[in-house]
């Protein structure tokens, strides 16, 4: 070989080995920064991450100059959109997008403040590669193009064929040690993974990759035997649910349902230094009936998820957005349930009708009139969305003096809602200058309490219009903050509980002129708000509702599943808690009692998974391919 061709071969070879090796230590800084780490090897962690690099790099050898630039630089601008938009989104939420995430992109232009916010010169490191790419071209622009190199595509031919063997060893072998959950093996044959653990052991962008290629070859359909499970398991549930002391004892009564952003059950009943941060929520959960181990199980839409599951009484999808990707199937959602009672429902909110497809999904949910933005007046536009909680909930409230009765009217509040940033006149929690706290820890704070203040007002005009005695009104949080405040509220919380307790929200139910009052400790969570509901107001509940009357003797349970696989990762009952595994094998699972402190022979939980993995994989099948008519009777 001469020296000339192999300065050719260099020429050629040199800016993709250059991008690899960016690639690599982007790769790395990144699992640093984020604090993603997995034990194990880190040569082979390495050498995955290389491989995957030469994988998408390596093909530039085989093109000409000019078309050699153009393909790295578009890999490189892909490769930087990836890793800019996980570590914005890990920031914020603590999780990873999932690749059926772009089809809600345009969502995120409802949250421009907040991603101003997380903006950060970090982000600069993962813009590198397409600046990179754009210097050498420059650099080298008046040279010749290179001669076609025979001898290097063989080689490079080589090294493409190990790179690709080397991704597909990685994949194979994570999908080896996946544990069947469904002993059936219809649905859910994915193993109870952590998407960190994933991303310490394979790269950000390895991850996203994987997991487009997994949702643009995704089944679209169920199998025949998939909807003879779904029947089998419908047939096999009781045919009706015991009738409980409080069915219908609320018969007649106007439904209010007040979703609150971000509402954490950690500020319950908390002060920062002498001041209460919810004084007026804290008040209520005496006047009523405080949930105080209650759950949100959102997947990734966050918001619209929490309001899927509670008017459903459905599980969250953990890899696509039900309000956007499944809004016209056949839903007996509470709205629809109450509109064939006699209720007249509506939805006030004030964001825009189409963010989360709501102008779509409400009416398919039983709405019959829809209050959105331009429903109401913005004397002010200093809040989230320009409508701050305390305007637009006493608009709510001489609304609803014209309602007719029974009502149900589900209202959901924006404030507390992410950057939590409020003018400094509503800015009324004295917050110590010397705690130790981020400025979304901080901001959260001030916001949760200008809403905790609203949410009073709003219950005190209830009482002024005479709608309050004649209602059921049910206050809850959507989903948690993000922002670890309960780590400063709660710092002594059991370790073992801590990441299944994180997506604690309080549930507060007000019944006045009635018993339903105190603490209740029973487990519950988004999925039980629904049949409580409607048993109180005395109507039976149809077979898609999956949740239980919390008020109820039935056995309560709490599932946590784990976000793009949909496994469960938790299990909560008034005796029992399952954990899965440090490295994720169900076999290796942990059994506790319910408080956490004493370990139970795995085989007590066993039944217990079973059921719930077939709870959760029967309601995944029958959303993603609307056979809720299979749910729907005896």
């Amino acid at each position: 070989m001469t020296f000339g061709r192999s300065r050719r071969y260099f020429q050629a070879a040199w800016p993709p080995l250059l991008l690899v090796a960016l690639f690599m230590l982007q790769n790395r800084i990144f699992n640093l920064w984020l604090n993603i780490h997995e034990p194990g090897d880190l040569l082979k962690q390495t050498i995955v991450t290389c491989a995957l690099g030469m994988l998408l790099f390596g093909p530039a050898v085989l093109l000409n100059k000019h078309w050699r630039y153009i393909y790295l630089g578009i890999v490189s601008c892909a490769i930087s959109l990836i890793f800019i938009s996980q570590y914005l989104y890990f920031t914020y939420s603590g999780g990873f997008l999932q690749a059926s995430s772009l089809m809600y992109s345009r969502e995120a232009m409802y949250v421009t403040g907040t991603i101003e916010r997380l903006l950060t010169w970090r982000l600069l490191l993962f813009v590198v590669g397409p600046l990179a790419v754009l210097s050498v071209f420059l650099l080298t622009r008046k040279r010749q193009p290179h001669p076609q190199l025979v001898h290097w595509e063989k080689i490079c031919a080589a090294a493409l064929i190990v790179a690709l063997f080397w991704s597909g060893f990685v994949y194979l072998h994570a999908a080896e040690s996946k544990e069947i959950v469904n002993t059936v093996n219809l649905f859910s044959s994915g193993k109870l993974y952590s998407l960190d653990t994933m991303v310490a052991r394979t790269g950000v962008v390895n991850y996203f990759l994987q997991d487009a290629v997994r949702f643009a070859t995704s089944r679209h359909g169920a199998t025949p035997e998939q909807q003879q499970f779904v029947s089998d398991w419908n047939a096999a549930r009781p045919a009706s649910a015991p009738t409980d002391k409080t069915f219908g004892m609320l018969r007649g009564r106007n439904l209010i349902f007040i979703q609150v952003e971000s509402l954490e059950n950690a500020v319950i009943g908390k002060k920062i230094g002498n001041q209460e941060i919810t004084p007026r929520l804290n008040q209520l959960t005496k006047n009523g009936m405080y949930f105080d181990n209650y759950y949100s199980m959102i997947g990734p839409g966050n918001t619209a998820d929490a309001e899927f599951i509670t008017l459903n009484s459905l599980y969250a999808l953990p890899d696509e957005v039900a309000f956007v990707s499944h809004a016209y199937d056949d839903y007996r959602a509470l709205p629809s349930l109450l509109k064939q009672n006699g209720y007249a429902t509506y939805a006030l909110h004030g964001d825009v009708p189409s963010f989360w497809n709501r102008a779509n999904i409400y009416p398919r949910l039983g709405y019959q009139t829809i209050m959105s933005r331009e429903d109401f007046t913005v004397p002010r536009p200093v809040c989230y969305e320009g409508l701050c909680d305390n305007d637009f909930l006493q608009q709510a409230a001489d609304k609803m003096k014209s309602f007719p009765q029974p009502f149900m009217a589900t209202v959901i509040t924006l404030s507390s809602h992410t950057p939590f940033e409020l003018p400094d006149d509503l800015k009324t929690l004295d917050i110590p200058s010397d705690m130790q706290l981020t400025w979304q820890q901080r901001g959260y704070l001030e916001s949760i309490h200008y809403a905790d203040a609203a949410i009073g007002a709003f219950i005190d005009r209830l009482k002024q219009e005479e709608l309050y005695d004649d209602s059921l009104i049910f206050i809850y949080g959507d989903h948690e903050s993000f922002t670890d405040i309960r780590s400063i509220l709660e710092p002594s919380q059991l370790a073992l509980t801590s990441e299944f307790d994180k997506n604690q929200v309080p549930l507060i139910l007000l019944a006045p002129h009635t018993d339903l009052t105190g603490t209740n400790s029973t487990p519950g969570s988004h999925l039980d708000l629904y049949p409580t509901a409607s048993s109180l107001l005395g109507l039976k509940a149809p077979f898609t509702v999956l949740g239980q009357d919390i008020l109820g003797d039935q056995m309560h349970v709490v599932v946590e599943r784990e976000l793009s696989s949909g496994n469960i990762r938790g299990i909560l009952t008034p005796s029992l808690f399952y954990r899965f595994s440090a490295d994720n094998a169900a076999e290796q699972g942990t059994c506790w009692d319910a408080t956490g402190t004493k370990s139970l022979p795995l085989d007590d939980c066993g039944v217990l998974l079973k059921q719930q993995s077939d709870a959760v994989s029967i309601s995944d099948v029958v959303v993603k391919d609307n056979l809720l008519d299979l749910l729907s009777s005896k």
